[in-house]
């Protein structure tokens, strides 16, 4: 009995939020937070602070598209321990490359009543922050989660932010998965496209970024050095989307492996509210949510030390672990290593070792996955 009340309370108290991360996931996310009625408050590291600049003095936030209105956040600050002392929920909307830094930053500082949620996960970030937070001597943990994408489609500039899409399907997962209801029905009121997935791995390979970034980067890399252009609606060819539907066959395969249910991503990218196609050249070119969006022009980018070096890098791993054959995303990590002189392989920023599943079996990996406890070594 006292189990059920204490999950009642902490559903009913989910009110004050921090969000890490003030760039335009970060701040979309505080925003329709704060325009829900939530408590919100806004953390960028200092080095950012141009992020926030803005809004120091007038801590408000103006939406524009699929989610509209002006937004008043409870404060912004770049101090960690004032961002999160008392939040029920802790957001992580930054780049997979800061999750170690916000992992370490975090561990003094999170309580095991607290839940942290990675919006998004970028393939297994709770995983990852879970094996920090071990790692640095946390003995209890919070509650994780993660989404398999941003939940929005999203630019912003400075305290405005236009939105082109809430995302209408986001697979998400707890860890450990078999605590999902304590947040799960909090979380899909804020997210109403939230659907439950059976682990935050299978959440985390549905993240297409890996699939889709790196062909386009890859097979425009002259474009992106010597001029401007739009990312996907110029960027896409015929050819540039067969190689997109290999690595997502790649990673469908994984999918199916661990026993878990796959779809193409032009599937997903319609439910989503960004394409009207699922065919992978129209979805990605065409696609109402992918219109607007400009390329890097270079290639010292996240395209490549995000999802090659952390997700394609785990693909890779994560065939050898089960047989499946990975023969383009290893390919596509050889050449991106190539061109940036940066040996990602070697790296492995982001692999079995470092989500804390190296050495266990795939009954091992899943029981984890369920409850928490890692098996005896």
């Amino acid at each position: 009995m006292i189990l059920y009340i204490v999950i009642f309370v902490f559903l009913l108290t989910m009110e004050t939020i921090a969000i890490i991360g003030a760039g335009n996931g970060g701040k979309a996310a505080a925003g329709d937070l704060a325009l829900q009625g939530k408590k919100v408050r806004l953390f960028e590291f200092p080095e950012y602070a141009a992020n926030i600049d803005m809004l120091k003095e007038k801590p408000q936030i103006t939406l524009q598209g699929a989610v509209q209105g002006t937004a008043q956040l409870e404060f912004i600050t770049s101090d960690l321990a004032k961002a999160v002392n008392g939040a029920d929920m802790i957001m992580i909307c930054t780049q997979a490359l800061t999750h170690e830094r916000v992992g370490q930053e975090l561990t003094s500082l999170v309580k095991p009543e607290q839940c942290v949620i990675l919006n998004p996960g970028s393939t297994g970030g709770s995983l990852y922050l879970a094996n920090i937070f071990r790692k640095r001597g946390l003995k209890e943990l919070p509650l994780l989660g993660e989404f398999h994408t941003l939940t929005y489609g999203c630019r912003a500039k400075g305290n405005k932010i236009n939105i082109a899409v809430k995302v209408g399907r986001v697979l998400y997962s707890t860890f450990p998965a078999n605590r999902i209801d304590e947040v799960g029905p909090s979380l899909e009121k804020l997210f109403p496209g939230l659907v439950r997935a059976k682990s935050v791995l299978e959440a985390g390979l549905n993240n297409a970024n890996p699939v889709i970034h790196p062909p386009i980067a890859l097979l425009n890399g002259a474009r992106f050095e010597n001029e401007d252009m739009l990312f996907y609606n110029q960027g896409l060819s015929s050819s540039v989307a067969k190689l997109i539907k290999k690595l997502d066959e790649e990673r469908m395969a994984i999918l199916r492996a661990f026993g878990y249910s796959a779809r193409p991503d032009p599937e997903t990218c319609v439910a989503q509210g960004y394409a009207e196609s699922t065919d992978y050249l129209e979805c990605y070119k065409n696609g109402k949510g992918f219109a607007g969006f400009t390329s890097p022009n270079t290639l010292d980018h996240r395209y490549f030390h995000e999802d090659i070096g952390f997700g394609l890098v785990l693909y890779c791993e994560m065939g050898e672990l089960l047989n499946v054959p990975t023969p383009t995303a290893q390919a596509m990590v050889a050449i991106g290593s190539a061109i940036l002189d940066i040996d990602y392989f070697a790296q492995k920023k982001r692999s079995l070792k470092t989500l804390g599943l190296a050495g266990l079996s795939l009954l091992e990996i899943k029981t984890y996955l369920e409850n928490g406890i890692l098996p005896e070594q």
